[in-house]
This record gives C-alpha cells, structure tokens and sequence, in this order.
C-alpha cells in the first residue's frame, strides 16, 4: 500500500492539492468483504453531496460576456441564484438560495486489480456554505470569488475563484479554483428538471440516457457480467465489473435542451445525477477546468465538442470494402478458411491474425506471447501469405498491447525480448521502490511501458515501424491501456491520480504517430479499446472491448448497441464491437448450475445482422474459440457470414459519407434517435434501436428467440427493406410490431431518399434483397 498527495502547479500560481489516496492490489479476502458489506451500504463511494446555503451582498446584476448572458439574481435572502443564458436558452442555473460551488477534503481508497477499479471516497471536511464576496467584469472574463465553509462549526474557510470566459461564439470556458486548508476536491452544481435527459459520458454499456444515475469517469476494464447473472467467483476476484465500469468514460454530456458539458481535468469525476432536479459534478483535484457549450441541435452540440477532443480520421478504402475476418491458428487454418470464402465470393477486407506472436495456455483460455514481433513457428511463410493476400487487395492485420512480458528463452528462438530491452533502458512505470510495477492478467504478470518517458515513446514506435508495418501488415488492435497504475512512480513524475486516464490518450497518440512517421496515414490503421476525452482526435478506430457471449442486457449483445449509441455522443464516431462477443465460460460445472455460457449460432447470426449496419465489420473467436460456435463452422455458418459481409460491402458508398461527416463534424455514424429528432419526446429513452446515419432505422433483435420487434417510426415514411411496406408514425399506436425472422433484420430506408435508393440498387444488383 503506496500513499500520495503531489501537488501540480496551474498556470494561474494557485497550487493544486489531491486527494491523499491508498492503493491496494486485488485482495480477494477484501472482495468477500465488500460483497458482504454492499448490502448494508457502508461503501461510501456513492455519498451523496449535501446542499449548503448561499449568501452574498452583491446586488443583482447582468453581464454580457461573449454571446453570453450571465444574470446574477438577488432579490432578497434566501432568493441568490446565477443563471447563464445564450440567445434566450438556458445554459446552467444554480439552485435558488443554495450553494452551487463547493468543496471538500477527502482521502481516497483505491483498489486496483487486473485493470479493475474501484475509488472509495472518505469525506473528512465538506465546504457547502458559500459566499460570494465579488464578482468582477473585465474585458471578457467574469470572475466570481468567496469563500466556502463547513456546515459544521469548525471556524476553517476555504476560498475560491470561479471565472468565465468566451472561447467561441458557442462556448464558455469556466475554471473554479480552490484554495485554503486542506480542500482537495472541487465541486460545481446546478439545476436540471425531470424533461431534461442527459447522453454521452464516454462509452456506457447499461444506460444511454443516464439521469437519475451516479456516473464515475474514470477508465478501467469493463468487467465480466457487469451486474448481469454470472458466477459469483468473478465478483470475488475483482473482475465483474458493474453497470457503470467502462473502458472509455469522458467527463461530458449533451441534454435534450441543447447544453453540454465538459471537463478538461484528467483527474477521476463524479457527475450525481440521482436527484431529478439537481446534478452535483465533483472532481479528485481542487481545480475543476472544462467548457459549456450551447447548440440548436444535439448534432451541433457534437460538433462545439469535437473541435475540442478531435475528430477521427477517415478509414482507409481497403477497409470500407469487405469484413475483417479475426482467426487464430497459424498459416494453413487461415488459408483453409480464405479459400472457402473466396468460393462465396465473400467481400474481404482483412484478415485480422491476433495470434501473430504465438500463444501460451491461461487460466482465460488461449492468450498471447506479450512480445511484439512475429512467430514463425506460427505462421510459417508469412511474407508468401501477405503477399498473395495483398494481391487480392486484402489487408493482414496484427494485436498490440503497451504491456510486455518476459517470454521464456525457448521461446524466443532467435528474437528480440523486447522486456528485457525495456528493463535495461528504465521504461517501465515502476513502483516507489523502484523495482518494476508488475500487473496481474489473468496468471501471468507483465510490465507496463510508461509513455511519460519520451525515450520509450519513441523506442515503441519504431516498434510498430518495423517489427509490425515493416512485416507487411496494415493494421492491428491496439488493445488495453486501462491499468496506468494509480501508485506507480512515472518518469514525469506526475501522479497516478492524473495521469490514469490519460494513459490511453497517450497509446493512442503514439500508434497514430508512428503511422504518420512511416508516411502511411492512407492505409494503415489501428483500432483501441480504452479512451478518454481527447482520444477521438489521437485512434484511427474504436472497439468496445469484451462483452458476454449472451443476451444480458449489461454485457451481452444489448450492451454492444448501448456502447455504440453512448459513445457517439462524445466523439467516438468510428466505433464497433466483436461479432458474436468475446467472453465465454464454458467450465462444465458452471454450465449445469446456469452459471457459464458459451455463443450461441443464434446469437452469432444476430451479431452479424447488427454489426452488417456499422463502421466496421470485424469477427472475433473469443477466449475459447472451440467451445463457441464460428462462422467456419459449417456450410450454413459460411454463408449466413458471407451473406452480411456483402450487405456491409453494399453500403460502402454510403458508409463513405458518413465516414467523411465524422471526419469533419464529429457525427458518429451509428446515432441515436435524439440527434434527428430532439423535439420528439417518445426518443428520449429508446435505447434498442438506431439510426444509421440519418437514412436508415434499424431495430435489432437482441433477445433470444424472438422474431418480431417493436419500432418505434419517428416523423417520416420509412419503408421496409426487405417487403418495400411503409411505416410512419402513428398516435395511437407508438410503436408497431414488425416481423424480424433470422435473416430478416427489421430494416428501414426513409422513403423517397436518393442516397438510400443508391444503397437498394446496390443489394439488389448483388441479389441481396
């Protein structure tokens, strides 16, 4: 158990206090104690803040700031509030008579295990009685400074400075600094209402819609099961996660009333939404920095967003025309399988060889050797395959992680260790005693590359240079980077507290600029896992890591669509997931009590008609390929698979668009209802179907055995795709029961649309529909 409490320097000379916080490592004997404890409500993670009192003797006032109207409001006691508006729209409002800053010093527990977290908060001081003592116009900047004490009767005050400024016509910039004692959590809250309905914060796996929710921003691995029924030995050793455990959260939200909120702390967040009429935002810093934005339209409010995160970059041509196919075995399997497909004049894009470096047996199944250079016991005669691959235009693809293991001699056979060359050059994050911070995965311990150190940078992305472009492929995973150690000692010498979420920004930025190194920004590619604010603008793809091979709404097939429908609202536009999901556990034992769960050919056929209608469209065989049903099986599983391949390579015309808007707007090409129809109520909360991009509705089927849906149809004619029948709204029946057998997805083009009469002429010249 490590302690810290670094503080940073702003740029304002204010200082920067954090929380002290402990860390400790997975402990299963503490897991059995918090489940025991969970019930009882002890874990105070989820405290909720308790509203102090306003006063101040400053009269009412009203400053134009920008294209913004701030009106300070003080008619008499008890009635103080703030209120900022935008052409008549209302941007933020503070509880009447109540403080809308606030501060608090607490201490932090920490535990960390297998790129799981979980932060307890011990509050011992809480700052909610405010005062405000001035507020000062100047050029364009307002700066409202006080003080803030504890409800308590301790005489310690706290002071603050909360200033607002314009950085656009659309945007506020705001920064709340505190000062005094030991305050070293900043706190910001105002007033919402039952109507207003809150998206985005990253990727969210249970919940689109997130109000009436306590949403923790801080990235981490997304779990097994996620509260869904599971084995109860996953909650014990720290790995199920739970409904809010994400690996791309970012402190930021739209509402349905055209606002949106960021922030551009790296330090982990906490936005309370749980009171209907209130949201409480807290950050582990005493400085909170971010932005308000205000938009006509949830699009525009994407696009104020991403002019700040980055937008992806267009995907490359070969990727947009066919399936990335995910298979492991070695050279003669993968040239077994491409041979069957070219027989179904399958679409190809890639294939994506994950086990490129050679396997090792786990307790998870097959893993790979962490050693990042290709085995050619593997695959044997790897250029020959590249080659003749490339000459049918598909691409060869390959897995990275920022992790490395120290890979036994005999193994190595000749090659690089790529550990040992870290160890000798001091690029790992290490622990306070110096030794180097092993992480757990699964029964195996590896090394974490630490990217504050500009050596290492630079080390790894000649890596990817040569040991990975150099070898003829074109793209690969970029996987992890949720485990930044929350105690490890950086070569920045930052903390933990700021730099975890940050890390995977930083994996991004190095893949995306070794391919620009390289002079290959036209037909490389990578795709990551974790995220954070600014990641958008740093991967070239997202993916949504590992869900349950099964129909749970938390982490099954449901939560792959909630994963895609949430992170649109924050930048991550180019997003997708594993066909058919990735984790199973197919222990026997577990299987008879109800516990273990394997992929279904029913649950792979409609993974495959849901993904048929996003960015990408890429297979995965999960942790225990023999145990779940893939699409070599047999003849059926073939050509149920090729089939949707070639419907994905009938869209690419209009996928390319889209793509093109993403690159420069922000828009995510799989979107909510709300982005086209935010004035229609009925959209607030559906959350099972989508909009690819605006011309086409498609409701999936993601639970087992059905085969008929029920569509909600927003304003317009939709056609069916597949009996040319017309839906349209109706009052009296607000969602209609379509016919959705297996091979017949419910899938809708909006009526009269050219781009979509271009798409139809495309599947029908195929004999696709």
């Amino acid at each position: 158990m490590n302690n810290h409490n670094r503080q940073q320097q702003s740029s304002s000379d204010l200082p920067v206090q954090q929380p002290k916080y402990s860390v400790t490592e997975g402990s299963i004997l503490k897991e059995i104690l918090d489940l025991l404890l969970q019930p009882l409500g002890i874990a105070n993670s989820r405290q909720k803040i308790k509203l102090g009192g306003l006063s101040s003797s400053v009269p009412s006032q009203s400053f134009q700031v920008g294209t913004f109207t701030i009106d300070w409001q003080n008619p008499g006691s008890e009635q103080l509030s703030l209120r900022i508006t935008h052409n008549n729209k209302l941007v933020w409002e503070t509880p009447v008579g109540k403080n809308f800053i606030g501060g608090a010093q607490v201490e932090l527990k920490i535990r960390e295990d297998r790129g799981s977290v979980k932060i307890d908060e011990r509050y011992l001081q809480q700052f909610s009685e405010q005062t405000i003592t001035q507020i000062e116009h100047q050029v364009e900047t307002l700066t409202i400074s006080g003080s803030l004490r504890s409800q308590l009767s301790s005489p310690e005050q706290v002071q603050y400075i909360f200033s607002l400024k314009p950085s656009g016509t659309n945007k506020l910039d705001f920064d709340l600094q505190l000062t005094g004692g030991e305050v070293n959590q900043a706190q910001l809250g105002c007033v919402t209402s039952v109507a207003e309905h809150f998206y985005g914060f990253g990727e969210q796996f249970s919940y689109v819609d997130c109000k009436g929710h306590l949403i923790p921003i801080v990235c981490e691995e997304g779990g097994i099961g996620r509260g869904d029924p599971g084995p109860k030995t996953l909650q014990i050793i720290g790995v199920s996660g739970d409904r809010f455990s994400t690996y791309a959260p970012a402190p930021h939200f739209l509402t349905n009333q055209g606002r949106s909120f960021f922030l551009t702390n790296t330090e982990p967040s906490v936005f309370d939404l749980r009171d209907p009429n209130l949201l409480n935002i807290r950050i582990e810093s005493s400085r909170m920095q971010g932005q308000l934005l205000c938009g006509e339209t949830p699009l525009e409010l994407i696009e104020l967003y991403t002019e700040y995160t980055g937008r992806m970059a267009p995907l490359p041509d070969w990727l947009n025309s066919g399936a990335l196919v995910g298979m492991q075995g070695g050279t003669e399997k993968v040239r077994r399988i491409w041979s069957q497909l070219r027989e179904l004049d399958t679409p190809i894009a890639g294939f994506w060889l994950q086990d490129w470096v050679g396997q090792r047996r786990t307790i998870a199944g097959k893993q790979l050797w962490w050693n990042w250079q290709l085995n050619p016991n593997t695959y044997p005669g790897w250029d020959t395959l590249v080659q003749e691959m490339e000459a049918e235009g598909i691409a060869v693809g390959v897995y990275l992680n920022p992790f490395l293991v120290d890979i036994p001699e005999e193994e190595l056979q000749g090659r690089r260790n790529l550990y040992q060359e870290a160890q000798q050059q001091d690029f790992f994050v290490k622990r306070e005693t110096g030794e180097i911070y092993l992480v757990k995965n699964t029964d195996f311990d590896a090394g974490l590359v630490d990217w504050t150190n500009p050596q290492a940078r630079e080390w790894f992305k000649e890596i990817i240079k040569t040991e990975v472009l150099g070898i003829g492929a074109k793209f690969w995973m970029a996987d992890f980077a949720e485990a930044a150690q929350f105690d490890g000692n950086f070569y920045s010498q930052e903390s933990g507290l700021s730099y975890h979420n940050q890390y995977p920004v930083d994996w991004a930025k190095i893949n995306r600029t070794a391919i620009q190194e390289a002079n290959r920004e036209l037909d490389a590619w990578f795709f990551t896992r974790a995220g954070y604010t600014q990641t958008p603008g740093n991967s070239t793809g997202m993916w949504l890591g590992d869900q349950n091979v099964t129909w749970n709404h938390n982490d099954g097939l449901p939560s792959a669509l909630t994963g895609l429908l949430s992170s649109g609202f924050s930048g991550f536009s180019l997003n997708h997931s594993d066909i058919g999901g990735y984790t199973s556990i197919s222990n026997p034992i577990l299987q008879f009590i109800g516990r273990g769960f394997v992929r279904s050919r029913e649950l792979l056929y409609r993974w495959l008609e849901m993904n048929a209608f996003s960015p990408i469209f890429r297979t995965h065989e999960g942790n225990e390929p023999e145990a779940n049903v893939q699409f070599y099986d047999d003849a059926e599983t073939f050509a149920t698979f090729s089939y949707w391949a070639k419907v994905y390579a009938a869209f690419a015309e209009y996928r390319k668009s889209l793509v093109e808007e993403a690159a420069t707007k922000g828009y995510p090409l799989i979107r909510h209802l709300v982005l086209h129809y935010p004035n229609d109520p009925n959209v607030y909360q559906l959350e099972d179907q989508f909009l690819y991009g605006s011309e086409f509705l498609v409701k999936p089927v993601l639970q087992k055995g059905n085969t008929t849906v029920d569509v909600y149809f927003p304003e317009g004619e939709w056609v069916h795709l597949w009996t040319n029948q017309i839906y349209s709204y109706s009052p009296a029946q607000t969602k209609i029961k379509v016919s959705a057998q297996l091979g017949k997805p419910a899938v809708f083009y909006r009526k009269n649309s050219a781009v979509a009469q271009s798409v139809l002429a495309i599947l029908k010249q195929k004999d696709l529909i």
